[in-house]
């Protein structure tokens, strides 16, 4: 299996091995080390020894092994479907499509060619991050693909999470109009608020409830769906997301936890969960609304935040 990445400006100047380890942490240093070895990493097409030294911008191309799948969970749900979507509740901890040895361990790849019946004509809406649950809209057809991604693009899609955020937001429903950008210098791919450079961003809230004495329940709506965009608006108005180890901590301390993962607190993963999509049907001409029930891990962190 033949991959290849374009190196950060974080990595500039970064031997290779180190660069393989820190950014594909799915491998241990000694794994990449062996592979560089046997002559299966090349850097700007040429094969690499263990002494080269990355560039930014620089092509790394890997020739992987076959990997053994890894074992994740596929109890995701089809809470809509007609001739032209699938509506997918997915869980947390499901990867929406391939990456690095998650070639066949994802949810496009289970649609396409495991499920009975299968969807090989699926194509991805939109996406989550892989320890975001909710609502992952499909299309069935390539003309209806094209006309939702530019309802996406466009911002006409109505977008409805839920989080878990640490604190009181004040005040208790407004607006973060903050632009997001790439975290320049980062060891860890991260995104971040850039005033001079960052693409336009927009989230609303609005408190649903207090829950104990320091988190709060929150709906929120994107207008733009830039990446991470719920995540960093957040944790950039000091309410982080419970659970969410990328953006609580400093990337050396997130390199250590993600070779050690322990839970940051009850909730073992962000708790953000896409809970509806309002949109137009390009072929039915009406507007459908899709929801999505919580997760037990999510449910059942609420209401122990809840219990008095």
């Amino acid at each position: 299996m033949n991959v290849s990445s374009k190196v950060p400006e974080a990595f500039n100047g970064t031997v290779i091995f180190e660069y393989l380890a820190r950014r594909f942490t799915y491998l241990q240093e000694s794994d990449w080390r062996q592979m560089i070895q046997q002559g299966r990493i090349a850097c700007n097409d040429v094969t690499c020894d263990e002494t080269v030294i990355v560039a930014r911008g620089g092509t790394i191309r890997c020739d992987l092994p076959d990997f053994e799948s890894p074992l994740v969970g596929f109890d995701y749900t089809v809470v809509y479907k007609d001739d032209w979507f699938l509506g997918i509740n997915k869980p947390p901890g499901l990867r929406v499509h391939s990456l690095g040895k998650f070639v066949k361990a994802n949810l496009i790849y289970h649609l396409r060619h495991v499920r009975q019946p299968a969807y090989p004509e699926v194509d991805l809406v939109n996406r989550l991050d892989t320890d975001t649950s909710g609502l992952v809209l499909l299309a069935r057809d390539k003309s209806v693909l094209r006309e939702l991604l530019r309802q996406f693009a466009a911002g006409s899609v109505d977008k409805r999470y839920l989080a878990v955020v640490h604190g009181r937001p004040r005040p208790a429903e407004g607006m973060i109009n903050l632009p997001i950008g790439p975290v320049k210098g980062a060891q860890v791919p991260r995104y971040g608020v850039d005033r001079a450079a960052g693409k336009t961003a927009v989230t609303h809230y609005m408190t649903v409830r207090e829950l104990g004495d320091h988190f709060t329940l929150l709906e929120l709506r994107p207008e733009t769906g830039r990446t991470h965009q719920l995540r960093v608006h957040l944790a950039a108005i000091g309410h982080a997301i419970a659970g969410d180890a990328l953006y609580t901590m400093s990337d050396a301390e997130y390199l250590t936890w993600r070779h050690n993962p322990t839970p940051l607190s009850t909730m073992q993963r962000q708790a953000l969960h896409s809970r509806q999509l309002q949109f137009f049907h390009p072929v039915l001409q009406a507007s459908c609304t899709i929801d999505a029930p919580l997760f037990p891990d999510m449910e059942q962190f609420i209401q122990s935040l809840s219990a008095p």
